[in-house]
């Protein structure tokens, strides 16, 4: 089961968690757990590969990360929260894609993900996103506010929640969801009381009203695991500077491939700026 890959439907899911029955939140966390990584980053040289594993200081679990650098230093930095399957290995492509634009890439793995410890828990991938984050910092020598952060789905959620407290240069969430509560109505078809499937509130839409940073939200218009009405939901509630980009014929992970150059456009106009880039994907100053 995973939000990143091939996802099931969520009502079929949700008939079998009637309260009394079980708690869907584990749903949201499809690790796995692995002795080594298998790291292919395509057209990364190997010898810009870094594997490294840091500190939660806030647990003491020691997570996992891997970089990849750019020839020459200075470059613009990425830190990447994927989304809710598998490890670092799953997202190779993204970390290629990334790379081949020029900027240095950091990805990590949640506790419970590839080879960090720990098990997999909502507070827990909040906690490893800020250590993550710290991490990054520590390593660059930048502040938070001088690095992107982009978020799959549950990256999304990772990076939102914490977005407040360690705002980044800007935030990039694509195929993100809103709430669980969202989740659970959308697909039953009618309003739930809080905590009917889900014990924590996974709110989104909470957090991006916290959010003073420029963010851009990309979302599949034909996603229908994560419908697009969840990004309607995340972007009335966000601050300006912000910007949704509906990706028509996209699905819940197949945006990048979707539209490539659109994809580039944005993730890179709304980042760097650069003088050629179409004044409505620029942030304002």
């Amino acid at each position: 089961m995973s939000i990143s890959s091939r996802p099931p439907r969520l009502l079929p899911l949700l008939l079998c968690a009637l309260p009394g029955c079980m708690s869907l939140d584990g749903f949201f966390f499809n690790g796995t757990p692995v002795d080594e990584y298998v790291l292919d980053f395509g057209e990364v040289p190997a010898e810009q590969i870094e594997e490294q594993s840091f500190t939660n200081e806030a647990d003491g679990n020691t997570l996992s990360g891997v970089w990849a650098h750019q020839p020459e230093p200075g470059a613009p930095v990425l830190l990447y929260f994927h989304g809710n399957a598998e490890n670092i290995d799953a997202y190779s492509d993204s970390v290629e894609r990334y790379w081949t634009w020029g900027l240095e890439v950091f990805v990590f793995d949640y506790r419970g993900f590839g080879k960090s410890e720990g098990e997999s828990s909502y507070d827990g991938v909040i906690s490893d996103a800020a250590a993550a984050i710290d991490h990054v910092s520590a390593e660059t020598g930048l502040a938070t506010e001088e690095f992107a952060y982009l978020g799959l789905s549950l990256g999304g959620f990772a990076s939102i929640q914490n977005a407040a407290d360690r705002p980044p240069k800007v935030l990039i969430t694509e195929s993100m969801f809103a709430s669980a509560e969202h989740l659970g109505n959308i697909s039953v078809g009618q309003s739930l009381p809080p905590g009917w499937f889900f014990e924590d509130p996974f709110d989104n839409t909470d957090a991006a009203a916290s959010v003073t940073v420029p963010y851009l939200i990309m979302h599949g218009v034909e996603d229908e695991f994560i419908q697009i009405s969840n990004a309607h939901e995340v972007y009335a509630a966000a601050n300006d500077p912000k910007l949704l980009w509906e990706v028509p014929g996209a699905d819940h992970t197949t945006i990048p491939d979707t539209d490539p150059d659109g994809y580039r456009e944005h993730v890179l106009c709304w980042y760097l700026q650069p003088l050629d880039c179409p004044d409505d994907l620029v942030p304002p100053p």
